[in-house]
């Protein structure tokens, strides 16, 4: 049961380091050309600086789930992520979900549920 609730924290954790980096990316605006300067103005806009701790930190748990759990079982299981970051970014930013994306979504999950299954 523990390594089940490490593969959700895993989860949970890289859908917020996804949404933080995009509230952040947001508040930044247009950047303009790529430079050094500009990679420090992103990594240290507080948004996006939450977002990479959230994703070490998910990083650092899914090494724990490695260890407890096959790898052909537990990488189907991250991609519940896709269903978390889609829901949060229509809840979040307004993100508009076409029906299609709603049915790959729900074609995901379905995939998620088989993947779980033992």
């Amino acid at each position: 049961m523990k390594s089940y609730l490490l593969v959700i924290i895993s989860v949970v954790l890289g859908v917020l380091g996804q949404l933080f980096m995009k509230m952040g990316m947001i508040q930044l605006g247009d950047l303009g050309p790529p430079g050094i300067l500009l990679i420090f103005q992103m990594v240290f806009q507080p948004w996006v600086f939450a977002g990479l701790i959230s994703y070490g930190i998910a990083m650092l748990v899914w090494v724990a789930v490695l260890a407890r759990l096959d790898l052909s079982y537990a990488y189907p299981l991250l991609s519940s992520g896709y269903v978390l970051v889609a829901l949060g970014s229509w809840w979040m930013f307004g993100d508009q979900i076409s029906l299609i994306r709603w049915s790959g979504i729900l074609v995901i999950s379905f995939g998620v549920g088989l993947a779980a299954k033992k």
